[in-house]
């Protein structure tokens, strides 16, 4: 008998999440935090590890923060916190993945564990192949709330570039007609 086959796919989905947050984060808790931060987005996401987790004490102490990466089986998911004197504190994080990112979910667990203020996130399905767009959203909310979610009109540049090479190629073409 046959084995079953069935259908295999990469999606290459991003989502890149920029927040202000409620309140000052425990600096002293760094690790504690995004332990249990990467924890949650790990099991909502249903993601895996695929390396430890890193995390590092920002450099630069005129915006005091940190930053991670967690490596996961699909690709990667990182952030840097930073607080900016006279500022709000505030988040950028970075979710790539081959497979699906639920970006809802993720702006969720981000609330739930950060306490997210006002914020912005655009989704990209990443695409390369000819006969597929890239879909990007660009969204914004407060909170755990979406306020505002648009498609970004879409830019198929292999496309373009096929079309623009066939230009070159009519044009070269017509100026060695008048050199005849």
């Amino acid at each position: 008998m046959a084995a079953a086959t069935s259908h295999f796919g990469l999606r290459h989905e991003i989502f890149v999440l920029d927040a202000h947050l409620k309140a000052a984060l425990d600096q002293s808790r760094a690790k504690e935090i995004t332990i249990k931060l990467v924890d949650a987005l790990l099991m909502s996401l249903r993601m895996e590890e695929l390396g430890e987790l890193q995390i590092y004490p920002a450099t630069d102490l005129r915006a005091p923060g940190w930053s991670f990466i967690q490596p996961i089986t699909t690709s990667h998911i990182s952030g840097h916190y930073f607080e900016k004197p006279g500022r709000s504190p505030h988040i950028r994080m970075d979710f790539y993945s081959c497979c699906m990112v639920d970006w809802m979910k993720t702006i969720n667990v981000v609330h739930e564990h950060l306490g997210l203020a006002d914020w912005r996130g655009t989704f990209i399905d990443r695409q390369i192949e000819q006969d597929a767009v890239r879909r990007t959203l660009d969204i914004a909310g407060e909170g755990d709330r979406i306020l505002f979610e648009a498609p970004l009109k879409a830019h198929d540049a292999l496309i373009r570039v096929k079309e623009a090479k066939k230009q070159e190629v009519i044009k070269e073409q017509e100026m060695e007609k008048v050199l005849v």
